[in-house]
């Protein structure tokens, strides 16, 4: 196979995340996981809306210990994209040992924020209150997001009245992930009007806000060529927390744009970036 070939899928994955063509992408990230080792529950209620739901993938091998746990939240600019286009997510963490929890999210123009962020704390209050039963350690649950999945992901770890009002509370998070997020952002098109112009404090939309000492440890991946959301978004915000006496993790990714960090974890796409690797370690670490 010539390299032109093998590079191809990666290419496609790409390219379809930042492009919004996705269906060709998606199709070729999510063909391997048909055979992957591990178990698929879809279509668990969160809460009462139609796309409050969420799957869970169980790694099919023994487990000595509960196993910990991911929800990971997905991007679309928080208008788009399902749980069921990243199964590759799930599978991949599933490979590594990990529960994966997928949940849907309400999306704009449907609801506007923070209803979005509400599901995403409602899924995660959620996992931590039923994982057990799944193999899950509820002690060691972490939530990671991609692009505006990040967004949403860093808003339920730092800012405390989301798992609060979920009937949990962030202290029983392990970390958060933010890959290729927007964590501070002007609310200055009329995209971005849409989803946050109705917030009384358009401060309060941003995860950079609510920089906490007591925060979990963070683990923030960007790549430095990333033109949807530029990599200064994980800078400023791994300097704000560290500066308040929290623990956070950077890793950018020389080079690279705003889908490989998210499409290294599709088999196709693995050696686009060390993303799943690094992903790995800090679960493992915390």
């Amino acid at each position: 196979m010539s390299p032109t070939v093998r590079v191809l899928p990666a290419l496609l994955l790409s390219i379809g995340l930042l492009s919004g063509c996705t269906s060709a992408a998606f199709l070729a990230a999510n063909l391997p996981t048909a055979f992957g080792g591990y178990e698929r529950t879809g279509g668990l209620a969160y809460g009462l809306e139609t796309r409050q739901e969420l799957d869970l993938y169980v790694p099919e091998a023994p487990a000595t210990e509960p196993r910990a746990v991911i929800v990971f939240i997905h991007g679309g600019s928080w208008a788009t994209g399902s749980k069921s286009q990243y199964r590759f997510v799930g599978s991949s963490l599933a490979e590594q040992g990990f529960i994966a929890v997928l949940p849907n999210y309400r999306l704009s123009p449907a609801v506007k924020f923070p209803l979005f962020v509400e599901d995403a704390a409602q899924a995660v209050a959620w996992t931590l209150h039923n994982i057990a039963q799944y193999g899950g350690d509820p002690r060691r649950v972490f939530v990671m997001g991609h692009s505006a999945g990040a967004h949403i992901a860093l808003l339920v770890a730092l800012d405390r009245r989301y798992l609060a009002a979920a009937g949990a509370s962030a202290d029983d998070l392990r970390g958060a992930i933010g890959l290729s997020g927007p964590y501070d952002f002007k609310i200055d098109t009329d995209r971005l009007r849409e989803v946050f112009g109705s917030a009384p404090d358009p401060r309060e939309t941003q995860p950079i806000r609510f920089v906490r000492g007591d925060a979990p440890p963070l683990l923030l991946i960007h790549g430095t060529a990333d033109k949807i959301c530029w990599s200064e978004h994980s800078i400023r915000l791994t300097e704000r927390i560290r500066a308040a006496g929290g623990l956070a993790e950077l890793r950018l990714y020389p080079g690279l744009g705003h889908g490989s960090t998210i499409g290294s974890f599709s088999a196709l796409g693995r050696n686009q970036s060390p993303g799943l690797e690094d992903v790995t370690a800090f679960v493992l670490a915390h």
